[in-house]
């Protein structure tokens, strides 16, 4: 996010809402302090990962309604990484279903 303020959550968030976007298909919030990062993609999974610790799995939540990204967002947004932890995280970052179809190997399409 542009302005790292919480306030502009909600209009990125509406992004997602536009055309599919190939290139950009999620938008993310980082905790600049942290390095904590929250992505939100088109079809409603929020992966939450530590971007500078490849240690760290990420973690995601499968079929989250916009307002509960903008919420989720908001905590990214303003720091409050006890409030992340707190969520109902699951291992790993739901891939494929982070990823538009036509970024699948054709095998792992066979295994969708």
């Amino acid at each position: 996010m542009e302005d790292g303020s919480e306030a502009g959550v909600p209009a990125l968030v509406a992004e997602l809402d536009g055309p599919v976007d190939d290139e950009h298909p999620d938008v993310s919030v980082t905790d600049g302090e942290s390095s904590w990062t929250v992505s939100a993609f088109q079809g409603g999974t929020l992966v939450l990962e530590k971007l500078d610790d490849s240690d760290i799995e990420p973690r995601h939540l499968p079929h989250v309604s916009r307002t509960e990204m903008t919420r989720v967002m908001a905590m990214a947004a303003r720091g409050d990484l006890h409030a992340l932890q707190q969520l109902d995280w699951l291992p790993g970052d739901d891939w494929p279903a982070t990823r538009q179809p036509h970024d699948l190997p054709q095998q792992a399409l066979a295994e969708c």
